[in-house]
């Protein structure tokens, strides 16, 4: 509950962010105030029965590391990169209740020179993507009369693919490794809702896994082929992994 506490603040205060240079421009004239207020009316007329979302969430990671001592070997120079594009869309099958859809593509990169404990040099590359497909549940619950302020309650269940490509070159000697994980969960992710203009929101969540399940499969150069399956329940909630994305509604044809 605490931590829950701690997200509602971090996001309202995310939020806010953005919302201030709107709200300050609006402040500027009394024709301008007047629109701002007309903008932020009633937002929940673009949440009603028979409404549509879209938008989506996009996640980016770059990492340079040099002459770094680790456990069991030395970092030369080691270079990683990862990104995530999740495009979400969803119809309202009751007022502020949406059913929809989220698909993720995801890539992966890392290239480096490394020492072993024995004091041997090899090179490490490493190419990876991930695919997923998840339906959702989505419901809103408005936390001031207009709707323009929401807690988020989403319900998913995600099927996710990688696979990736490992190539290690020792003594001359290339040993690639070639995995292939499925991935199944069904979790929670909470969150806040701002509409910042008319029909457009910002939204913040997080994940909270649940029960999940994955399954992968390895294999390595001269080596029989290695499996193993995982399951496991976790509701910890970590709000250091934060979902942030821009969604629009549609309003339904009168």
């Amino acid at each position: 509950m605490r931590n829950l506490k701690v997200l509602l603040i971090g996001s309202f205060f995310a939020t806010g962010i953005l919302i201030f240079p709107l709200q300050a421009d609006a402040q500027g004239s009394n024709v301008t105030t007047d629109s701002a207020y007309l903008k932020f009316a009633n937002m929940k007329d673009f949440t009603k029965k028979g409404s549509w979302m879209t938008g989506g969430t996009l996640s980016l990671k770059f990492k340079n590391s040099t002459d770094k001592n680790e456990l069991i070997r030395y970092v030369e120079d080691n270079r990683t990169y990862d990104f995530a594009v999740r495009v979400d869309g969803a119809y309202a099958f009751a007022d502020l209740n949406f059913a929809g859809l989220a698909l993720l593509y995801g890539q992966a990169g890392r290239s480096g020179v490394f020492q072993n404990s024995d004091g041997q040099t090899y090179t490490e590359d490493l190419f990876g993507t991930g695919y997923s497909f998840t339906p959702f549940l989505k419901n809103l619950t408005p936390i001031d009369k207009k709707g323009r302020f929401n807690i988020i309650t989403q319900i998913e269940f995600s099927n996710r693919i990688d696979q990736g490509i490992t190539q290690i070159i020792l003594n001359e000697e290339l040993t690639r490794k070639q995995s292939l994980k499925y991935t199944g969960s069904l979790g929670v992710r909470p969150g806040i809702s701002v509409f910042v203009l008319q029909n457009v929101a910002f939204e913040t969540t997080l994940n909270v896994a649940g029960v999940k399940y994955s399954y992968e499969r390895i294999r390595v150069t001269d080596l029989p082929d290695a499996k193993s399956e995982t399951a496991s329940i976790d509701f910890k909630i970590d709000i250091l992994q934060l979902n942030i994305g821009i969604f629009i509604y549609i309003q339904p044809k009168k």
